[in-house]
């Protein structure tokens, strides 16, 4: 399998067998606040501090919690661990390991990540592995019990079906429909 093959099967990551698995055991995880011995599988320690500082870029604490205070990276951590092919785990580890020290050295961590996501998205296959980072990283705090119920627009009831939904400036997402993380 190639490079492009690899990158394009990542998206397929979300159909895998323990991907339900290991969202329900993130889910059930959210009620414990801190865990604070968890241990790594998919990241080195270098690497894991570097995810949580990024996923806290991505989704910063504003009037909701930050990605990391919903154990967002423990979440990105168990999925690229148990539900990634060895070639894309490679080419995951393989990106991350040339951000780690890059990212750890600069000053401007915004505009260095925003220059990552711009290259990513331009799609240089060099730089993709970002756009995976990015969409789990949303995937795992719009499916914490924080982004359900206070990033969106939480319905407690599910009501009917709306397929045309308008939108404005004030819209989140909605908890009747799916959730809209591919960017």
């Amino acid at each position: 399998m190639n490079r492009r093959q690899v990158i394009q099967t990542l998206g397929l990551v979300s159909t895998h067998a323990l991907f339900p698995s290991v969202l329900s055991g993130f889910l059930s995880g959210c009620a414990n606040k801190e865990v604070k011995d968890y241990n790594p599988i998919f990241f080195n320690p270098d690497e894991f501090n570097a995810i949580i500082e990024i996923i806290d870029l991505i989704i910063p604490e504003t009037t909701t919690k930050s990605a990391s205070q919903t154990n967002t990276h423990m979440f990105l951590d168990q999925v690229f661990s148990l539900c990634l092919t060895e070639e894309q785990k490679k080419l995951i580890k393989n990106g991350l390991s040339e951000l780690t020290p890059e990212f750890n050295k600069v000053k401007d961590k915004i505009q260095f990540l925003t220059d990552i996501d711009k290259k990513a998205y331009a799609n240089n296959e060099d730089f993709a592995w970002f756009k995976f980072i990015k969409q789990y990283t949303l995937i795992g705090f719009f499916t914490s019990r924080e982004g359900t119920t206070k990033a969106s627009n939480y319905v407690k009831i599910p009501e009917s079906y709306k397929g045309d939904i308008p939108l404005d400036e004030n819209t989140l997402n909605y908890g009747t429909t799916s959730l809209r993380y591919y960017l």
